[in-house]
């Protein structure tokens, strides 16, 4: 049985093997027909992608195989109907398609593929000037078919190689020199078509306050009137590197032989000064005379009827100094962007030269204790908080307490949150080894009303000392006193000074009025209060406190001490007044008067004497000889050679070894100082 099971199967793979074969045989001898019109379809993106999709088609193909022409890999195996996109570079290609019949005979043809990119449209060029440092530039640009771009920054005379810049990306350039330079920037298409657009950019150095004439970018073109104009104002090497003025480069200004009387030269400024919290303009000056006046004039381009203007006197001559001018009615809505300066203004020009440099905004004054508010208003730079509101302003309510001109005010607005309050930095720290008693006058609404100072390290304010006081009246000034004494032996770093009033409560709508504040022993005697009792010797008639007959950035309090020397009286005539406590020459080795005489070159003394006085006491005295002619000058007397005592008595000779001439002298704001 198993044998002939064996058998059948034998015959019935035998029967199959000779079908197939048979099979086979006919396909070989089929009249299969070669494959014909064989092509390509090419359908090309209109981007620039170089994007190509190609569909080969053919009669009699069974496949397709694809030679790209760009010595990329061929594609085989390909069914009739696929398409196959494949990424050309613009150029001209070859592409060869073959079809292939279900016997494997093939037909080949080749045809021509051009690959061109459209130019790049809608470019847009964007050039932003850098805001802080004005010889940088920022570009971009962007472009419709654009695969990069190219830029070229205009500043190589010998020609520049294009910078590259991606889609999408912001080139800085920095210019070495100024001038107007054209950049211009070339979109790509990534073949042979390319846009261009190109935009102007003018580069300078702006010239701003301050102005110090060093930069050699900064175009510093002064334009003279009144003769001399095809002079103007050379840039030149400092003929005295000295004194208060050692720079390299100045500016110079000769006022020609019989120019008018009002010649002078001025400048325009890219941007206005900014007068926002000072009127005040400082200007090293370089005349061959002493006394030479020099009006300061500022005004706005376009209205030159909107304007201010100062004089001012130089001093000493042949030497570097600083002369200061605090303008009047400055109106801060108004852009003073031009400059003036009259040198000898009043005489015509004689031929003389004179060099300045260094114009710069400056307070006219220290931030420092003592802190009267008596300068220009805009110039203490009060940082309020919690609501407050803090100003300078006139005095409200001026009594004997305290006539002064002006104070500061905080207001404390309904519902402002109970720690508000302002501070002020000031230029040096506190010293609590001076005094530790810190004092300042206060009209409170209200009696009660606490009144707290405290002074921080700026920048570090947890490292602070406070202290608090009381007012006891309403409606009137008082002088109050708190006391740090606890804090004597502290660092001194506290140059912060914060000042509260009601810490703890919140705001009532009140306001509060606060003025010199000072070391319990700095200010000695500023004629602003009660006037001291004056005594006069030597024939002198009489010494009284009288408003301030010539205010200036050096002395613009509202009351001073006058002493009319009267003609005829003796060479040592003065007058002297007492003080309530003694002189504190352990903290302090100096003096500080400030001084007013119709004449400069005289001698004005300094004496102090201790409790005894005229019956036999100690006695030290100073001489100092003033500079300044009808004008106010800060004299400063070294006591640190005083034998030790309790000076209670300031006596003060003007014009001492002289007899009297009627002339008259003011003094005002005798201080302590180191």
């Amino acid at each position: 049985m198993m044998k002939t099971h064996i058998y059948k199967y034998l015959l019935i793979f035998t029967a199959l093997f000779f079908i197939a074969c048979e099979e086979e045989d006919g396909l070989q001898n089929a009249q299969i027909p070669m494959p014909q019109n064989i092509s390509v379809d090419f359908i090309l993106t209109q981007d620039n992608s170089g994007l190509v999709t190609l569909r080969p088609k053919g009669e009699g193909a069974n496949t397709f195989a694809i030679d790209f022409g760009d010595g990329s890999e061929p594609l085989t195996e390909i069914e009739p109907g696929t398409v196959v996109d494949h990424i050309y570079d613009e150029g001209n290609y070859s592409v060869e398609v073959t079809g292939f019949n279900i016997k494997g005979e093939s037909t080949a043809v080749s045809q021509e593929l051009v690959v061109s990119f459209l130019p790049p449209e809608n470019l847009e060029v964007t050039v932003v000037k850098d805001q802080t440092d004005p010889l940088k530039i920022s570009v971009s640009a962007t472009a419709d078919n654009a695969a990069a771009f190219e830029v070229l920054f205009g500043d190589e005379a010998d020609g520049e190689d294009p910078t590259p810049m991606m889609i999408g990306e912001t080139l800085e350039h920095s210019y070495s020199t100024v001038g107007t330079f054209t950049v211009t920037v070339t979109a790509l298409s990534g073949g042979a078509a390319t846009t261009s657009a190109s935009e102007e950019v003018e580069i300078f150095d702006p010239l701003v306050f301050p102005i110090d004439f060093e930069s050699s970018t900064v175009d510093y073109t002064f334009f003279n009137f009144g003769g001399g104009e095809d002079i103007g104002v050379p840039i030149i090497s400092n003929p005295d590197p000295s004194g208060v003025n050692d720079s390299p480069t100045v500016a110079e200004y000769t006022k020609v032989n019989a120019s008018e009387p009002w010649a002078g030269t001025s400048v325009t400024l890219n941007e206005p000064i900014d007068f926002s919290t000072t009127t005040t303009v400082a200007m090293d000056v370089w005349s061959p005379a002493a006394g030479t006046p020099i009006l300061f004039k500022v005004e706005n381009s376009s209205d030159n009827t909107l304007f201010s203007e100062i004089q001012a006197s130089t001093t000493v001559s042949s030497q570097w100094e600083t002369v200061e001018f605090t303008l009047p009615s400055i109106d801060q809505n108004v852009d003073y962007d031009v400059i003036a300066i009259f040198f000898n203004f009043n005489t015509p020009g004689t031929g003389e030269t004179y060099y300045f440099d260094n114009l710069r905004t400056t307070q006219p004054f220290e931030i420092n204790l003592p802190l009267d508010f008596e300068g220009n208003a805009i110039a203490y730079p009060f940082t309020d908080f919690g609501d407050a509101v803090t100003s300078v302003i006139a005095n409200p309510g001026p009594d004997a307490e305290n006539s002064s001109s002006q104070v500061a005010s905080t207001l404390r607005p309904n519902g402002a949150p109970n720690f508000a309050g302002t501070f002020i930095d000031l230029e040096n720290p506190v010293d609590f080894s001076v005094s530790t008693d810190i004092s300042l006058k206060v009209w409170s609404p209200a009696p009660n009303t606490t009144v707290t100072i405290k002074f921080e390290e700026i920048g570090n304010g947890s490292n602070a000392v406070e202290q608090s006081t009381t007012t006891t009246v309403s409606n009137a000034w008082e002088t109050v006193t708190i006391d740090f004494s606890s804090f004597g032996n502290t660092p001194t770093v506290f140059a912060r000074m914060v000042v509260f009033f009601n810490l703890g409560q919140n705001g009532a709508g009140n306001t509060y009025y606060f003025d010199d504040i000072s070391y319990g022993s700095f200010g000695v005697q500023d004629f602003e209060g009660t006037a001291p009792t004056f005594t006069v010797f030597g024939n002198i008639a009489d010494t009284e406190v009288l408003a301030n007959p010539n205010p200036d950035a050096v002395n613009s309090t509202t009351n001073v001490a006058n002493l009319t020397k009267t003609a005829g009286s003796e060479v040592w005539a003065g007058t002297f007044f007492e003080l309530n406590q003694p002189l504190d020459l352990d903290s302090f080795s100096k003096i500080s008067v400030l001084t007013h005489a119709p004449t400069s070159g005289i001698t004005v003394k300094l004496k102090i004497e201790d409790q005894l006085g005229d019956n036999g006491g100690i006695t030290h005295e100073v001489d100092v000889v003033n500079t300044v002619a009808n004008g106010w000058e800060e004299l400063v007397y070294d006591f640190s050679s005083a034998p030790e005592a309790d000076y209670v008595r300031i006596v003060i000779f003007f014009d001492f070894g002289n007899a009297g001439d009627d002339s008259e002298y003011y003094f005002d704001e005798i201080k302590l100082k180191n």
